[in-house]
């Protein structure tokens, strides 16, 4: 019989969800001096409204939160009927956010007049990333997701 870390079987169970739900991730868990990790890498553009309720869901996992106030980690979140992580990551793939966010910026552009704007590349780019994030929904996401369904 082979011992699984804890940090390790709350990647298993992490997968376990992803799959339940569709999405296409890798998950992998690591262990250093004084903690360990879960990085969760999605491989697929979802809906903002699924990648929400994901970091929701998984928040559960992560044992406590960092207090930049005072340099140091609070266990606020701990429970022992599940395995749990120090930091839990959930991100894009980063290629597929990159290109993603490419095509968002264009589609943006064509659609919103800033006016009179002081840096126009960093509002079209802010405003493609509220979009791909679910940070704001000032255009549906239907719409939005046909924008960047080459993607992928």
């Amino acid at each position: 019989m082979t011992y699984k870390s804890e940090v390790a079987r709350c990647a298993a169970e992490i997968r376990k969800i992803l799959k339940e739900k569709n999405i296409k991730a890798s998950v992998r868990s690591e262990q250093f001096s004084m903690g360990n990790s879960v990085d969760v890498e999605i491989k697929e553009i979802i809906d903002p409204e699924v990648y929400k309720a994901l970091q929701e869901e998984l928040a559960k996992y992560k044992y406590g939160h960092f207090d930049g106030m005072y340099d140091i980690y609070e266990n606020s979140n701990l429970r022992e009927d599940i395995p749990q992580t120090k930091f839990l990551f959930i991100k894009y793939d980063w290629r597929l956010q990159d290109e993603a966010l490419e095509k968002l910026e264009e589609f943006v552009r064509g659609k919103v007049n800033l006016g009179v704007s002081n840096n126009p590349d960093y509002e079209y780019k802010r405003l493609a990333g509220d979009l791909l994030y679910g940070r704001d929904n000032f255009i549906a996401w239907e719409e939005v997701e046909n924008a960047i369904k080459e993607v992928a």
